[in-house]
């Protein structure tokens, strides 16, 4: 990450904090883009600059996954498993200080559906991303067996990051990991009778 792109995406995270801040405070209705913008001391033309508007600013910049972690995850030679582990706990460790943020958009999104929507488009555009990244690494692999997959990964690190942010969990990164071993078991339960 450049300098400059790192210094925008602190920019872009600092007006999150505070935008989650007076949301929580002031309710989401009562906040506005000039006060998110004031309180992350900038103009309002320059919240607009990262944000086109203000649920945007709460859920933040994109989750994406992490550049690098990513190629070498891609570029890996280790058994599957074991190479995912790594690359979602390079992931994860971005969020540690961010679990009470985290925990209060959680709850801002149960009563907006803008929030709802921005959420959901972030797991699917997080799960197109997974999916790129096994069928980069797995060229010969088929197509459905690569998008169950990819789904089951995102789905398994979302109950984490629910569990973590609602206080269910304190090891956000263990949690996820360990949901990620459940997917094996969890498929074999396919063979089983329901009763």
């Amino acid at each position: 990450m450049s300098a400059s792109s790192s210094r925008r995406f602190r920019t872009a995270k600092r007006i999150q904090a505070k935008a989650v801040e007076l949301a929580i405070r002031d309710g989401l209705t009562n906040t506005t883009t000039e006060a998110i913008a004031r309180e992350s001391g900038i103009s309002t033309r320059t919240f607009f600059n990262y944000y086109p508007y203000k649920e945007a600013a709460i859920m933040g910049p994109p989750p994406d996954y992490p550049a690098e972690a990513a190629e070498q995850f891609v570029a890996a030679k280790g058994r599957l498993i074991d190479d995912l582990n790594v690359f979602i706990a390079a992931h994860l460790r971005r969020f540690l200080d961010e679990r009470q943020m985290v925990k209060h958009i959680f709850e801002l999104a149960l009563t907006d559906a803008k929030l709802i929507a921005l959420r959901n488009s972030a797991i699917l555009a997080r799960r197109s991303q997974m999916h790129e990244l096994l069928a980069r690494r797995m060229p010969s692999v088929d197509e459905v067996q690569i998008e169950i997959l990819s789904s089951a990964i995102i789905a398994a690190t979302n109950k984490a990051t629910k569990d973590w942010a609602n206080g269910q969990i304190d090891d956000f990164t263990a949690a996820a990991l360990k949901n990620i071993q459940a997917i094996l078991p969890s498929a074999d339960l396919l063979n089983k009778q329901s009763r």
